[in-house]
């Protein structure tokens, strides 16, 4: 910790409450994915100062360590900057490993490897990190004795649950959304960088299952534990919104798989009784045209359709077209379902809503409202499709707040 120590600002001063805390050059809120990047980048700065990470958890990186199966599908060969976030990754130690559909995992196939090869990176270089401090609020320290600093940056003072004041000329937002409260992400950002004069988009579940409604559930329910690869359509009031294809999962509660996350994206912000009525079109044998599958239910008295779709959806199809080869192909090539809305947050792998990303320098990650305040990570407004883009957009926009702070 010497190396550390000859940084950190000698004055304290008094904190709210009468307790005493040290001034650090730039606070980092938040142990996730953002967070550990900005950590490493802030460091490597040859001029940086004193810094301090607050991690909620009690250890840092907790939902990092269940994505991708517990493999980390770390990024995405066609995502933004990879060729940055690629060489962050080689410069601690993780080599990437790229599979189907341009997607990265460590070589390791481990997540574990990336979250301790970050953390490595900056306990090596003496930052100091805390566990189990949760932020309450944050507030400007314009006005405070100290007065301004003499880039123009008067600091934050940083309250924890407890009463705890830190100071800081400059605080990086990476508290991540609420996707996956079971891994300690409650969205505390959102409130802070409201009360800081920003504007939040509304939070919803993203990359997220579908819920059916009440008549579908009863319809569908034959089709538990199904899974096919099939192409699905979101239809909001008879409008397409948005197309996905990949593994379709049907469950006892609605429709799940890669694909379902995909376009879940684009769900209405709420639907209540029915409107906007929102619809799923399944086409659940892509690649086929529907006169070549008419004319072979009539060639083969409906007998093929199993080979194809599996015995429940097509004993539903038949059923439901009545054995009309005509009515059955075009259901296997349109089977409509309805969605009355989706999962929860515990389910959500990522939050779509967040900081509005017009206030938000977008080369650096500083805020255009509050001078040395900084985002990055899954607390802005942007939410990707699956295959590593939304990891990766943690990574990049953690390097380049850290970068910059």
């Amino acid at each position: 910790m010497g190396a550390y120590s000859d940084r950190i600002c000698e004055k304290d001063i008094s904190a709210r409450g009468g307790k005493l805390t040290k001034k650090y050059d730039a606070v980092i809120i938040g142990g996730g994915a953002a967070g550990l990047a900005a950590a490493v980048s802030y460091l490597r700065r040859p001029s940086c100062g004193a810094l301090l990470l607050l991690e909620a958890n009690e250890a840092c990186g907790k939902k990092l360590l269940a994505t991708g199966g517990g493999r980390c599908n770390v990024s995405n060969l066609s995502a933004d900057e990879y060729g940055m976030v690629k060489k962050f990754f080689e410069s601690v130690g993780v080599l990437f490993r790229v599979e189907e559909e341009g997607r990265a995992y460590p070589m390791s196939g481990q997540a574990a490897s990336v979250r301790d090869a970050l953390v490595r990176a900056i306990e090596r270089e003496g930052a100091e990190v805390r566990y189990g401090a949760r932020v309450s609020r944050v507030e400007r320290a314009e006005g405070e004795s100290d007065g301004a600093a003499a880039d123009g940056i008067a600091g934050y003072n940083i309250i924890l649950e407890g009463g705890e004041t830190i100071a800081a000329e400059r605080a990086l937002i990476a508290t991540g959304g609420k996707a996956g409260p079971q891994y300690g992400c409650y969205g505390d950002g959102y409130a802070i960088a409201r009360s800081l004069g920003h504007s939040v988009e509304t939070i919803r579940p993203a990359l997220v299952p579908l819920v059916y409604t009440d008549a579908e559930k009863e319809r569908l329910s034959c089709l538990h534990g199904v899974r096919i690869r099939a192409r699905a359509e979101l239809l909001v009031d008879g409008k397409r919104t948005a197309a996905s294809y990949g593994e379709l999962q049907f469950t006892d509660y609605g429709l799940s798989g890669v694909m379902i996350f995909d376009i879940s994206t684009m769900m209405p912000k709420s639907i209540i009784e029915g409107r906007p009525r929102t619809e799923v079109l399944l086409d659940l044998a892509p690649g086929e045209d529907e006169t070549t599958l008419e004319r072979l239910m009539q060639e083969n008295e409906g007998l093929w359709l199993e080979g194809v779709v599996g015995k429940k959806l097509s004993a539903l199809l038949v059923g439901e077209g009545g054995g009309d080869a005509a009515r059955v192909a075009r259901l296997a090539k349109g089977l409509l379902v309805s969605v009355g809305g989706t999962k929860g947050w515990k389910e959500a792998q990522a939050t779509h809503g967040g900081v509005n990303v017009s206030e938000v320098d977008e080369n650096t990650g500083e805020s255009l409202l509050c001078k040395g305040l900084f985002f990055a990570g899954e607390a802005l407004d942007a939410v990707y499709i699956c295959g590593g883009y939304n990891l990766n957009h943690a990574w990049a926009t953690g390097i380049r707040a850290g970068t910059n702070m």
